[in-house]
């Protein structure tokens, strides 16, 4: 071993570990899955979910549960969201359009959203661009 060897081994290590680290965050962040494997009847009523447009809801699994609330002062609902690329931050709540508010009953039990994140190219800070949202239980 030279002493050369030194730089290369940490340069390695470090490159190891930041690729293990972010395979974990990818993969918490990204990975959701509505479809509970334990009742794969559902899985035809979530592809059937369609938003007010008639958009599809849900695909292969990319809808969220939710924490979800009914706003009494705007008569609509606010679904806290947090940021993917920093989870360890507080969510914020969001008002959710009526646009992509599901009116039927929901068959999983629990509040959904389907959505994406934008974010401002000036601070960085985030708003969803919505797909679908479906109450849970008294909703």
């Amino acid at each position: 071993m030279t002493s050369s060897d030194g730089p290369v081994r940490l340069y390695r290590l470090i490159v190891a570990r930041m690729a293990g680290w972010s395979a974990v965050a990818f993969l918490g962040i990204s990975t959701a899955y509505p479809h509970d494997a334990m009742r794969p009847e559902l899985n035809t009523w979530f592809k059937s979910l369609k938003n007010k447009a008639g958009e599809a809801c849900c695909d292969t699994g990319d809808g969220h549960h939710a924490e979800a609330e009914w706003d009494m002062a705007k008569g609509g609902y606010r679904v806290l969201l947090k940021h993917p690329h920093r989870p360890t931050e507080p969510g914020q709540w969001f008002d959710v359009p009526y646009s992509v508010v599901i009116d039927q009953p929901n068959l999983s039990g629990i509040a959904m959203v389907w959505w994406a994140p934008s974010y401002d190219s000036r601070d960085g800070s985030m708003t969803p661009m919505w797909r679908c949202f479906i109450p849970g239980p008294g909703g």
